[in-house]
């Protein structure tokens, strides 16, 4: 590995298992991203999006932790759309959060009406999800690679 290099794709995803990996990682994001679009505009719980967000995500972190430990290219790609994750958990956080306070051309009332603690549910699935499916990810290959 040169250290000029941030990231080699065609070693991270060379093999099948590296592309489905991956392939499950971008449905969670996907997935997180409707998730939090549904939520925002129409204020209430996708039983699609939101269900396929956490089971994606827990195949993502299944799956790819197995690859990420023979694979140090895969591991990188693996850990960056963890962090992916978290961010657009943190910014749909904001952003719902946002709507809910200032309502902006007024089209947002039923998000504005919502109980709190729907604001505290959706903090939880979103966030905590990815949160510790980093947190998962890391001392699982971490643990393996001390193993050897």
């Amino acid at each position: 590995m040169t250290k000029t290099s941030f990231i080699n794709l065609i070693e991270a995803l060379r093999g099948n298992r590296e592309k489905l990996g991956i392939l499950l990682g971008l449905l969670a994001v996907g997935f997180l991203g409707l998730s939090i679009y549904i939520f925002g505009t129409q204020a209430r719980f996708s039983w699609v999006s939101f269900p396929a967000f956490i089971i994606f995500t827990i195949l993502f972190l299944v799956y790819g932790q197995k690859t990420a430990e023979k694979n140090a290219w895969f591991f990188r790609l693996f850990m960056i759309l963890n962090g992916v994750q978290i961010l657009l958990a943190l910014a749909g956080w904001i952003w719902v959060l946002y709507l809910a306070q200032e309502n902006p051309g007024g089209r947002y009332d039923a998000l504005v009406n919502l109980p709190f603690y729907f604001f505290i549910l959706f903090f939880l699935i979103t966030f905590l999800t990815t949160f510790a499916s980093l947190m998962l990810s890391v001392v699982g290959v971490m643990r393996k690679s001390n193993k050897s």
